[in-house]
Parts: structure tokens; sequence; C-alpha cells
């Protein structure tokens, strides 16, 4: 068969044969293959799971959740992260194409990088029947495949394709991502499959996942796909998709298994240096709402900063800030503890601007808090699961006027933020909205600030519509100019990368 394939085929399954070298036979190119699970299960680790791999560390510059500054002549490396930046910053149409020539070499190839994964999950699938292994082994391995190939295929058709509920928009027609499912070799090159399609073959696979991942997967480390990983990518594809039912029974499965959060005050003190730190956050380890985490050493390579007065090129924007209810005056009761733990800060003044997100411990005696390569940073937390549910209740009740739906709503938003909040001295006092209106609002505010720099903001930003955005950017002091994209802009969907089209060109671009 002649090699007429998607290039990025090739390249991964002889990534996959170097990789597998330690444990497969001594053979032929053409002859190595795995010949057990355990083989299989390798192959998922260092092909299917990210790990520390990096996909989109610039989806925040997109969003509203970040302002740019301007640091100065004096600081040339955090000049080249703003003129880095700045392509994703202002939404140009050129975007990846700018950051392959500047030295963020690693940022720019979402498609590849996810493909690439996929492709890792596809050898398995296909190599499931070949290998020996007990059934239940095979059933493990073919539901974190299933679940894994489908997440990736979330993130692509929610940066590259058309939001599932957009206005005046046919699921089944617009263009999504191309379906690759299978490892073989093909002479056709891939084309895109429709946004509804896709969203299909999503829930089709994680239907198949659910139930083997409840009977083989419930013990997996949470490194990998478990049960609660499955249902909670329900969840959160049928909100997307607007089936509010579905996405309240499958947060409900999450929650009934897994429904205590992460209190934060209960891992408040003081370091022996008197700063004030928190020992144990939502994404460690010992998180009691983790469902699945991993992390990268650059993977807010975007945000960083160098000193106190220096403005960081890009951080945190004062809208998201001035959204958390938080009092640093008052040692006894600081409120909303997620803007000072969730958040590394900088210095302006006598005023701490948040810069990042922390959702990790800090290191101990490291007052900066600085990400650590083990620690985990992204992935999926029960949170989540509150926030969706009462989204879903909520909508719900706005179409109905059920009550009962309201107050469940309520209870699971005031439930997330008294455990975030300052409970040492003071009781949570329950948040209420009397007003209707306003209902929903608060719920996507809460979800803000909860789920903040987390790869959600963009893809909430998406489903609501697509409001316009503003963003101010000074490449020269003292000469800011502001750059708009349009309430329903083009660039809500992002350009297919040249550079993969080049390889497919059976690919249609994005307007």
């Amino acid at each position: 068969m002649k090699n007429v394939i998607y290039i990025l085929v090739i390249l991964l399954l002889g990534e996959i044969m170097c990789a597998c070298s330690d444990f497969l036979e001594e053979s032929s190119q053409d002859e190595v293959r795995p010949g057990t699970v355990n083989d299989l299960e390798q192959i998922m680790l260092g092909e299917a799971y990210p790990r520390t791999e990096y996909f989109t560390i610039y989806l925040d510059l997109l969003t509203d959740d970040v302002k740019s500054g301007y640091p100065g002549e004096d600081t040339p490396a955090l000049q080249t992260t703003l003129l880095t930046g700045q392509y994703i910053f202002t939404w140009q149409e050129d975007m990846f194409e700018r950051l392959k020539e500047s030295s963020y070499t690693t940022s720019w190839n979402t498609w590849e990088r996810y493909y690439k994964y996929i492709m890792g999950c596809n050898v398995v699938l296909d190599m499931l029947d070949k290998v020996v292994g007990t059934e239940q082994e095979k059933a493990n391995q073919r539901g974190q495949a299933l679940a894994l190939r489908s997440y990736y295929y979330f993130m692509l058709v929610n940066l590259f394709g058309q939001p599932y509920n957009a206005e005046g928009i046919d699921v089944n027609q617009t263009p999504g991502v191309p379906l690759i499912l299978e490892s073989a070799v093909k002479d056709e090159f891939p084309s895109r499959a429709s946004v509804g399609r896709v969203y299909k073959q999503i829930e089709d696979d994680l239907l198949e996942a659910a139930p083997l991942m409840e009977a083989y997967g419930k013990n997996n480390i949470k490194y990998k796909v478990t049960d609660l990983f499955v249902h909670a990518l329900l969840s959160r594809v049928y909100l997307y998709m607007e089936n509010w039912d579905k996405s309240i029974e499958h947060a409900t499965y999450v929650i009934n298994r897994q429904p205590t959060l992460h209190r934060l005050a209960n891992y408040l003190g003081q370091d022996d240096e008197g700063v004030w730190s928190i020992s144990t956050n939502v994404y460690d380890l010992k998180s009691t709402e983790l469902i699945w985490g991993y992390s990268s050493p650059t993977e807010y390579q975007f945000f960083s900063f160098v000193s106190a007065g220096v403005d960081p090129p890009y951080c945190v924007s004062d809208e998201l800030r001035k959204l958390y209810d938080y009092n640093d005056s008052d040692e006894d009761n600081r409120l909303d503890l997620r803007a000072q733990y969730y958040y590394d800060h900088y210095v302006i003044g006598l005023s701490f601007f948040p810069v990042l997100k922390i959702v990790t411990a800090p290191l101990k005696g490291n007052k900066s808090r600085n990400i650590g390569i083990s620690n985990l940073q992204k992935g999926m937390r029960v949170a989540e699961m509150y926030l969706n549910r009462a989204e879903s209740n909520i909508r719900k009740y706005l179409e109905n006027g059920d009550a009962n739906l309201k107050k469940s709503a309520m209870e699971d938003l005031n439930y997330l933020r008294e455990c975030r909040y300052d409970t040492r001295n003071t009781t949570y006092v329950d948040y209420v909205v009397e007003d209707d209106v306003k209902l929903l609002d608060f719920c996507k505010d809460e979800r803000r600030r909860e789920l903040s720099f987390e790869e959600h903001r963009w893809f909430d930003l998406r489903r609501y519509g697509m409001p316009e955005l503003k963003h101010t950017l000074t490449l020269v002091e003292g000469q800011p100019q502001e750059y708009i994209l349009r309430a329903k802009g083009k660039r809500y969907v992002l350009p297919i990368p040249r550079e993969a089209i080049d390889k497919t060109p059976s690919l249609e671009v994005n307007p």
C-alpha cells in the first residue's frame, strides 16, 4: 500500500515503535507487535495519556479573563513573551503561523498534538483483540482509550468548529474536525466531519466506555481514566449540547460517588516567615475533589513576571479579579479564599494583583508558589459537576418555573462557595438570589470564579452566544491600542494551522 496517509499517523506509529522497544520482542520492523495487555498499557501511558504534555497554553489569552501590561524596555524576556502572545491576544488570522515563527515553537501545534494522542488511542483499540490478557484487563484498557479519544475530540471540535448551540448553525452541516477512528493506513486524505457527527462519536464512545469503567476502572489512579472521568465528561458534553437532563444525570453520578469538595479554610495557615499560605489545593492528589489531572511545566508560560513593580506581559483581568469577594485586611475572615490561593501575584505599589492560576499547593517555603514539574494543573474536578448541575437546573427552571429546580441549583452553588470561603472563625451564610433575571448570571460568575484558567472560559464564551470582547495591548510604552473581537465574530472559531492544511489538502479552511 502506498504511503499516502494523513502524515500524523505515520509519524505517530514510528514514535510508538521507538517508544515501545524496551518491552517488544526483537524482530523486523514489520513484525513488531505488542503481545500482552500490559504492553498496550505501556503504549497508553506513553502515547495516549498527556502526562506533562501541553496542548492549549495560549487559550486564556483569547478570553476576557486576561489583560496585558507593558513590562518595560529593561525586561527583554518579558518583552519576548508580550510580542509572542500578541497574535493570540488580538485574535489574528495567522496566529498559529506567527507562533511557529516565534521562540514559543511548542505552543502552536495544538492540532498535531491532539491527533498524535488520538492515534495512540486508536492503536490500543485496534490491537486489543490481538494481545494476551484477561477480558477484564482488556475492557479496562478499551474504556480508557475510548474516553481519552473522546476528550481529545471534544477539545478539537470546540477549538476548530462552531459551537454546538450556535444560533442559525446546522450542526449536521457545519464542518467540525476529521474523525480518524483507526490506526490502519489509508490511501485517502481525511476530510472534516460535521460538528454534529463529531459530537455523536464522542457521545457514543463515552456511553460505551461508561459501563466498562464502572465495572473495571473504578480503582484506576487519578492519572488515568476512571468511571468518574467518563461521567464528568458526559456531563460537560451534554451541557454544551444543552441537554440539561443528561448533564444533570451524569453530574449527579459523579457527585454521588465523590461528593466532598476541598475546603480551602481547612488548609489555611502561615509559613515559617509569617506569610499566609495554603498547604493543599484543589488539584493535589490529596484533594477530595480531584477526578483526573495532568500537568506541564510550561502550562502557563505566557503568564510570567520577574519582580515587584514590573507589569507582567499578561495577567488576570480587572473584571475577573473584581468578581472575588476577598478581604485581605481581616485575618479572621478573608471571605472568598480563591482570590488569594488560586493565583500567584505580583506587586504594583501597595496592591497585589493575580497573575495566573495556581491550583496546586505551593512549594514549601516558597512565597511565590511556583509551579513544580510534578504538580497537576489541569483536568477534571468535582466542583465542575456542581456547577454543571446548577446551571442545568437553572436553565430548566427558567423554562418551566419549577421552584425546586432553583432550590437545588442554589444548594449546589452555596455548597461550592462554602468550601471556598473562610470558615475558620465565621459560619458561611448562604447567598440568596431573589431576582430570577440575575440567577443565571450569578451561576455564570460562580463558574468563572471557580474554573478560570482551566480550559473552560473560552468554550463558555462560545456557548454563551459569543459576546463582543475587547483587549488593550501596549507594545510600545505609552501607546496602547484596542482590539475588538466582534460578537459572533469568525475568530470564535480558531483557524486550522496552515501546516495541517498543506499536509491534508482535503481539509476545508475556516473563514
